[in-house]
């Protein structure tokens, strides 16, 4: 076993940090770096959001190096993200840096959560199960994905995350998404028993904070909070996660551990904002000094960090907008073209089919492979194109279930090749990747359109509010850089897991606040929709 690095994030360190950042890129703004309220920690203002990263990705791991090296200082994940890769990745890459010099311990915060039963720690709870080893208060939410909060379940995963993370202290431990506890219960409970369902959803969240305080006394994690989705929302939506309650059960938790209630380490709250879902600054749900108040005011008014996820993933009546533009050709009529693309391929597929039996090894690689596509990708393509719903879906099914299943039959092709034909299947190797890739690159063209084309409203919008000379910021940019200029946001979280998402995320350290209010955009992007 690997020893764990020692240490933690402090606030000399992460200042130093800052300070060697801002002398490396002179055109980063005063606000790229900020104090994460409630802690003593330097951070930047955008957080590398780890959601589908994993260690066995080259890209992922030169997309989280090229972060830090751009002057990003957080890092979030989480134990369920691509079922522990992700910290994995994220131990292995602050493990060369920092032995290598690059970066110090020290100068790196590094938020994880827990709370889900997913893969390995779905199939552990199923084993476990009737046992006298059952985890306890187990939320059986859906099929795939169970929820647990109880303390003898944090301690278990703290210590799973910690030897994936190599860190002998996390510096930020969220509860991720209690709230499936009020969604379970709303399934079978009733309006009359909402009240009962809250008490108990909070003292549960209590004792998980005693945990966290235990946690805190044993040098694990220094400070601890809540990543809810439900923190936005109506008071009166029985999903609704009160922080005014929630920082009850703090208070309460640091009276039991420590016997000073002032002693709290709750300091940090994660919730979603964008342009589109924007509750944490216009939906009033709690209290502040006996005045009704938004969750990002009352954060602020009780000194807590936020952080902000999904800011560029907006979900308005059931349909997600991606706040953002991709690169397409815009004389182009994609559907023609990738009809010509799909019978190129179809006919190198053909070709291939054929050679492949003269050679007397079709039939062996395709029992060996196993699947169904093989060396069929046009035809396949051809029956569920119309079924792809946007780029995102487009996306997932390129990346898990169509390059990894063609990598797999090319190379058992390869493999099965004899030497006499080894020249032959090399050429034939090069135009079918040749004509693969065209195909591939035209329909990620024509989402890339679509999903351009259904924003371009938004773009239009935010330059009407912007100066000139920052109307050439991608949506994305200008997306990031409302959210991280909102009061009352210490930090906003972005999936980088590709080198363009890096650059352009990291581009506004260099990009000044947001002018206009966030409250007047939000209602200029509401009059638009």
């Amino acid at each position: 076993m690997t020893a764990k690095i020692t240490g933690y994030a402090d606030r000399a360190t992460t200042q130093n940090f800052a300070e060697r950042m801002r002398a490396g890129y002179p055109a980063f703004e005063p606000a790229a770096y900020r104090q994460l309220t409630g802690t003593d920690v330097i951070t930047s203002k955008i957080g590398y959001g780890s959601y589908r990263v994993h260690y066995q990705s080259d890209e992922h791991v030169a997309t989280l190096r090229a972060a830090i090296e751009a002057g990003c200082n957080l890092i979030d994940t989480s134990s369920n993200y691509t079922d522990g890769g992700s910290e994995t990745l994220i131990g292995n890459v602050l493990r060369d840096m920092i032995s290598a010099e690059a970066i110090q311990r020290s100068e790196m915060i590094v938020v994880s959560k827990v709370g889900y039963l997913q893969g390995q720690n779905l199939d552990e709870a199923v084993r476990r199960a009737d046992t006298c080893e059952a985890w306890e208060e187990v939320v059986k939410y859906m099929d795939g994905c169970w929820h647990c909060i109880h303390p003898d379940f944090l301690a278990e995963q703290w210590t799973r995350s910690a030897e994936r993370l190599g860190l002998q202290t996390i510096d930020i431990y969220l509860l991720h998404n209690p709230e499936y506890f009020l969604s379970n219960a709303k399934k079978r409970a009733s309006a009359n028993d909402l009240n009962a369902v809250r008490d108990t959803y909070y003292d549960r969240i209590y004792r998980a904070f005693v945990q966290m305080e235990r946690f805190v006394t044993e040098g694990k994690i220094r400070y601890y909070g809540v990543s809810s989705n439900t923190f936005p929302g109506p008071a009166t939506d029985f999903e609704h996660t009160s922080l005014n309650r929630v920082y009850d059960a703090a208070v309460d938790a640091a009276e039991t551990v420590h016997g000073n209630s002032r002693e709290s380490h709750f300091k940090v709250i994660q919730l979603p904002y964008n342009l589109f879902e924007h509750g944490a600054l216009t939906e009033v749900n709690n209290q502040t000094d006996g005045k009704d108040a938004t969750v990002l005011e009352v954060a602020t008014a009780l000194g807590l960090g936020v952080l902000v996820n999904r800011p560029l993933n907006a979900f308005k009546e059931n349909r997600m907008y991606r706040l953002a533009q991709y690169s397409y050709r815009s004389d182009l009529d994609y559907q023609a073209t990738i009809s010509s693309a799909v019978s190129a391929l179809d006919g190198v597929e053909t070709r291939l089919r054929n050679t492949l039996t003269d050679w007397g090894i079709f039939d062996q690689v395709k029992k060996a492979v196993n699947l169904d596509l093989f060396y069929d990708i046009g035809g396949q393509l051809q029956g569920f194109l119309p079924r792809v719903q946007n780029r995102e879906h487009w996306e997932q099914i390129a990346s898990q279930y169509l390059i990894p299943q063609i990598k797999v039959y090319l190379h058992q092709t390869t493999e099965s090749v004899s030497d006499s034909h080894l020249a032959e299947w090399e050429q034939a190797h090069q135009e079918y990747v040749g004509e693969l890739n065209k195909l591939l690159s035209l329909i990620t063209g024509h989402f890339n359109r679509a999903a351009s084309q259904e924003v371009e409203w938004i773009q239009a919008t935010l330059n009407n509010h912007l100066p000139a000379d920052q109307s050439a910021l991608t949506l994305s940019q200008k997306s990031l850089n409302f959210v991280t200029s909102s009061p009352g946001v210490s930090v906003v979280l972005n999936g980088m897991k590709r080198e363009q998402y890096v650059k352009e995320a990291m581009g506004i350290m260099s990009v000044p606040d947001f002018g206009p209010s966030a409250g007047q955009l939000v209602a200029d992007v509401e009059r638009e929709m």
